[in-house]
């Protein structure tokens, strides 16, 4: 079966540089995967104080052999400055046979040696509350998409050297998967170009550039852009690719992707239910 983790690559789907972002808004979208696959993806981007948050927020679940059930919680949020990305916090659960097997949250600064990572984790409630006694609070996966970065125990949190990205490693415009994908692909331009992608918590090969193609404009006045990616988690022989279609007001309609890894491939598709806000001046 292939990792939902790695399967996030081929959802990076393009990003317009420094392009402003709505003052304040939701979106809401809803598909299906293989293996019986059910995904619901919640984005939410604000701005204040000069600077532009994203958080992105998908459920996966589905079933091995039509008799396994899991499920995947993965959510990344971003922190912008002029442009450039300045905090990534990510948290990712998975859930098998109804019981948790994996909560970690991890959160990236900005220094003048690139993103420096920070984890907290724990195999059991117990083990957790002792460790984080004020975090605690987000254990349960019904806190999951709700707001912790303010809350993130930094100091208590463990320093993970192994998961920073270097300096060297952190081009003008690079990003994060799901925010790329879901919010800032909507200011695409219309051409090709190679998208620098970090991922979070990758112990390596955390860093992956992603050829991004314009396919031209559809019926409705759709513009359809296509990333390919090719990573060790991946097959190593096949592209992985994922598909957005963008409406002329900047929404984006809709999103497949394709990953192919040693042992299978999963496909699957997600599309706009609604967005809800202020849209400012994009």
């Amino acid at each position: 079966m292939i990792r939902v983790r790695a399967a996030v690559l081929a959802w990076a789907a393009g990003i317009a540089g420094g392009a402003p972002a709505w003052a304040a808004e939701t979106c809401r979208y809803a598909g299906t995967a293989s293996y019986s696959g059910k995904i619901e993806v919640v984005s939410t981007a604000s701005t204040a104080n000069g600077e532009t948050a994203v958080d992105v927020a998908a459920r996966v679940s589905a079933r091995s052999f039509g008799l396994f059930s899991w499920g995947y919680l993965y959510q990344e949020i971003g922190v912008w400055r002029g442009g450039e990305l300045q905090v990534a916090a990510l948290n990712h659960r998975s859930i098998a046979g109804g019981k948790i097997h994996r909560q970690q949250w991890d959160v990236f600064h900005r220094t003048a040696e690139g993103m420096t990572a920070y984890r907290a984790q724990a195999k059991t409630m117990e083990d957790f509350r002792a460790r984080y006694p004020v975090f605690q609070r987000v254990w349960d996966t019904s806190m999951f998409g709700q707001s912790w970065l303010r809350d993130y125990p930094t100091e208590a949190a463990e320093r993970r050297a192994d998961l920073d990205l270097p300096r060297a490693a952190m081009p003008p415009g690079f990003g994060i998967p799901l925010a790329m994908s879901f919010h800032w692909v909507r200011w695409a331009a219309p051409d090709q170009r190679v998208v620098a992608i970090f991922l979070p918590g990758f112990k390596r090969d955390s860093r992956v550039d992603i050829p991004v193609t314009f396919l031209g404009v559809e019926a409705g006045g759709l513009t359809h852009l296509r990333a390919t990616a090719r990573h060790p988690q991946l097959h190593a022989d096949q592209l992985s690719t994922g598909d957005a279609w963008i409406t002329a007001d900047r929404k984006l309609a809709r999103v497949t992707f394709e990953a192919r890894g040693t042992y299978g491939t999963a496909r699957g598709e997600v599309v706009l239910q609604d967005c809800n806000g202020d849209p400012g001046t994009p």
